[in-house]
């Protein structure tokens, strides 16, 4: 394995070293001036000694004249006296320049106190540039040091590098390997899974076969039966609907409030009787009230998830949950026990009570929020979903009788039939209810408000007992009710502030139950008549 420095290492390398010179060169700069001015201020000395010979000498010579000029004075002769005059001149011009001299070694002693303040100065700056260098050299020997530690660990980690490299290639290497192995289970995966589908399929179809002809048996033998009572049933209803349902009166006394859970409430619902209602929650319990004193009569456990739906049966005995656990469950209200379970697996199942398994399985492409049976025999089954349609099945063949596409523009959270069974109530995320004809299969009405907003996947809307409402709860707590025969909205009330997840009229037309995210529930009374 080659052991290399890296080049910009080398070049950054040369350029501090370029910088420390410079530093150093400045210096020289520095001693190069001071060398410059003792030389200078030896020439002056020498020059200011010079002088000084020089007046000694023009002093003697003066003294020498004036002792003439005296002697010459003295004599009085002509000759002297011209001497004398010539004498007096020349000891005149001596005086000038005389005093010259001493002006110019005055100038040069300045001078040479400024060159002296100077040189002390530049004594004093080159003392600290030699201490400035000295720390610098130990700063640079210091970084000299730490270079080399830093080439040296430079050198380590680029032997390191070059093994990561090399590790990292064979793990490359090895990714592909395992990809292409990853891509073949794949494959082999989806071909097992299709197998398996298939294989599956097959088994259901021959249970719903070998089901079909168990019942057909049955069904012919109550055939006569159940289409007399159908007859007669659909007859006392058209000539006189309001024999069964009371007249609903919407709500006008103040509800009564309770916190039924310890945790987020998702559904409600209303027993058969009218005296109860029950409740599912996130804290995996449905709980079981006194519908006219609001008290809590049984608490049923056995769910591992969030209880996400509850119904009772017709004599109030049994009451079903589902579960996000992917279970349902039926528990028995005079001992609170599980009576039966069953899994679920994105189907849609139809269980035998009696003898606990299931005798039915519907497959379905998209995940199912709500189901409810049609009519009363349970031969006809609906369900709401994800992809926002609206399907019919046939209970007996476990094959879809009709698919309703188009009818919403978000899920459906609901469904709801009405009393007679010839329609069905859908509440979806896109802020509207719309009311199918099961007989024509179409969108007979569409109930919708200003300020009403769904604000959950699952929240649940209902008919009133007489099929003359239906009542919805909006994301900012309030009831709202519209007249199924106008499409209008009738009514709005408010006690709730949080989210209403659930709504449940009684069957006596007396009480509504709301339930909102908050953990709180409404008891709302209303007038209800026999027609």
């Amino acid at each position: 394995m080659t052991l290399y420095i890296s080049r910009d290492y080398q070049t950054d390398l040369l350029q501090r070293f370029e910088q420390r010179d410079k530093r150093e060169h400045v210096f020289t700069a520095f001693i190069d001036a001071h060398n410059k001015l003792v030389q200078g201020n030896i020439a002056l000395t020498q020059q200011n000694e010079a002088i000084e010979n020089t007046a000694r000498a023009m002093k003697e010579e003066n003294d020498r004249l004036n002792r003439e000029i005296s002697l010459a004075r003295e004599q009085g002769t002509p000759l002297n006296q011209q001497r004398t005059a010539e004498l007096e001149t020349q000891i005149q011009h001596f005086k000038e320049d005389i005093s010259e001299l001493y002006k110019t070694q005055g100038q040069n002693a300045q001078r040479l106190v400024d060159m002296n303040e100077e040189l002390r100065k530049k004594d004093e700056r080159e003392k600290k540039n030699v201490d400035e260098i000295q720390g610098l050299t130990e700063r640079l020997r210091k970084l000299t040091e730490g270079n080399e530690g830093q080439t040296h660990l430079l050198r380590e980690k680029d032997v390191t590098i070059q093994l990561l490299q090399d590790e990292l290639a064979t793990v490359q290497l090895e990714f592909l390997k395992t990809e292409e192995r990853l891509k073949d289970l794949e494959k082999e995966n989806g071909q097992l899974l299709q197998r398996w589908l298939k294989k599956m399929n097959d088994e259901v179809e021959k249970v719903n076969e070998a089901n079909s002809i168990y019942e057909s048996v049955l069904e012919q033998a109550r055939t006569a039966e159940q289409l007399t009572t159908r007859t007669t049933s659909t007859s006392r209803q058209k000539s006189n609907p309001d024999i069964f349902a009371p007249q609903v009166l919407l709500p006008t006394s103040a509800p009564k409030r309770l916190t039924a859970h310890d945790m987020e409430i998702y559904s409600i619902q209303a027993s058969a009787t009218s005296k109860f209602f029950a409740t599912g929650s996130s804290d995996k319990k449905i709980k079981v009230f006194d519908a006219r004193t609001g008290n809590p009569t049984q608490t049923l456990t056995g769910a591992l998830q969030s209880v996400m739906c509850v119904a009772f049966n017709s004599k109030d005995d049994l009451i079903l949950g589902a579960s996000n656990d992917n279970a349902t469950r039926l528990w028995n209200l005079q001992t609170g026990r599980i009576r039966i379970s069953g899994s679920h697996d994105r189907t849609i199942k139809v269980w035998d009570l009696q003898k606990g398994y299931c005798i039915r399985t519907m497959f379905s492409y998209s995940s199912c929020n709500d189901v409810c049976l049609v009519d009363e025999d349970g031969s006809t089954l609906a369900s709401g979903h994800l992809d926002n349609n609206l399907r019919l099945w046939d209970v007996r063949t476990g094959n879809g009788i009709k698919e309703l596409t188009g009818i919403h523009g978000g899920q459906i959270t609901s469904l709801s039939v009405s009393p007679d069974g010839s329609k069905i109530l859908t509440n979806s995320r896109d802020n509207t209810l719309k009311l199918i004809d099961l007989r024509m299969y179409e969108v007979a009405s569409t109930f919708q408000s200003e300020g009403y907003k769904n604000g959950a996947n699952w929240s649940r809307a209902c008919f009133s007992p007489d099929g003359s409402y239906v009542s919805a709860g909006s994301a900012d707590g309030t009831l709202f009710f519209w007249n199924v025969m106008t499409g209008q909205m009738e009514k709005s009330v408010k006690e709730h502030t949080g989210t209403i997840c659930a709504v449940s009229w009684s069957p006596d037309g007396s009480q509504i139950f709301t339930a909102d995210k908050d953990r709180v529930v409404c008891i709302w009374g209303s007038g209800s008549a026999r027609a």
